[in-house]
């Protein structure tokens, strides 16, 4: 089951080109290209004669044509020429879906066009600020998407998941703070006088202790969890609004559901210190193998899951983040489906 009314993240933008990409969101093939005037069109990977996958075919500038008959479509969706004949059916059109593009990344709406909202999307200037440096990519993960949401807004499981780079004692020691705002959920942990986590030390060459932060907003509406992490000089104030030295580092992981079973996993990790120091980018660049982790584990727990789906669960304290994240994700896929 998955929230309709809501933007996925579906592709890099240097993944589109004038080259069909065949992409599955929420069980829906989609294909996507950019146009000849650079935007990009996202229509349903079909042709609505035999239904042939039009990734397969070809983008003639702002147009794609079907690899199998040659039927030519518009950006709209709309058929505009069958070469076998004059005349175009009224009904040869397949789906469109409304696209955003902004900070490297390109959206898909894949519910009700009328409900299409961009003020879900949020602000992630990190991924091209002139002031921050950041490291990309993306996986396709064999798992449900849920339990990579889950894994990303357990901070708890770094210590164990993640012990030579973000684990840290103080992620046990301290709580978090769970805040439902709207139709969001944010958490926070203030870690004050903790031991950093190995790859903020390694980056920055911090000894001692410090005082730590974690901050995460899950976004159910864009698929997304943004990320404010970092450290700064013990007792400055930091928490309490005041200028220390500091260290940040943003993520953002767009989870966007393939299948039931498999997920499209897009993400962004960017520092706003030392943007001209090699070594330091070589540390940090060392997150993809950190995000690679979680990606093993969710696959693991997802076989489990799979091979063992009705035995009992429990809940420990640490779980309220992710128990609110999936209390909300529920309550608005039963309020779309009521509808």
């Amino acid at each position: 089951m998955f929230l309709k009314n809501a933007w996925y993240v579906v592709a890099i933008s240097k993944e589109l080109t004038n080259t069909p990409l065949a992409r599955v969101v929420l069980n829906e093939p989609l294909v996507l290209w950019r146009s000849e005037d650079g935007l990009p069109v996202a229509l349903e990977d079909r042709c609505c004669h035999r239904q042939a996958p039009l990734s397969a075919g070809k983008v003639h500038g702002n147009t794609i044509q079907c690899g199998y008959h040659g039927l030519v479509f518009d950006p709209d969706g709309e058929c505009i020429e069958v070469p076998s004949q004059d005349r175009v059916p009224p009904d040869a059109r397949v789906r469109k879906y409304p696209l955003y593009e902004k900070y490297g990344w390109v959206w898909a709406w894949m519910g009700d066009p009328l409900k299409m909202d961009l003020t879900l999307i949020p602000d992630t200037f990190w991924h091209e600020s002139d002031q921050w440096l950041p490291v990309a990519d993306k996986f396709y993960v064999h798992s449900n998407y849920q339990y990579l949401i889950d894994i990303q807004l357990d901070n708890t499981h770094s210590r164990f998941v993640h012990p030579d780079t973000l684990g840290n004692a103080g992620s046990l020691r301290h709580s978090p703070k769970v805040e439902r705002v709207g139709e969001t959920v944010h958490n926070t942990r203030e870690m004050r006088d903790s031991d950093p986590p190995p790859y903020m030390v390694n980056a920055t060459g911090h000894t001692g202790n410090a005082d730590v932060w974690v901050a995460w907003t899950y976004y159910p509406r864009a698929g997304l969890i943004t990320f404010d992490t970092g450290i700064a000089e013990l007792d400055g104030g930091i928490f309490e609004g005041k200028d220390c030295t500091s260290y940040k580092v943003f993520n953002t992981h767009g989870i966007t559901p393939e299948t039931e079973n498999t997920t499209h996993h897009f993400w962004v990790s960017s520092r706003n210190f030392s943007l001209n120091d090699e070594g330091v980018s070589g540390v940090l660049s060392g997150i993809r193998e950190t995000f690679l982790e979680d990606v093993e584990m969710v696959e693991a727990q997802h076989k489990i899951l799979t091979a063992l789906p009705d035995r009992s669960r429990i809940d420990v304290n640490a779980d309220q983040p992710t128990i609110q994240a999936r209390n909300l994700m529920e309550k608005l896929m039963l309020a779309e489906q009521s509808l």
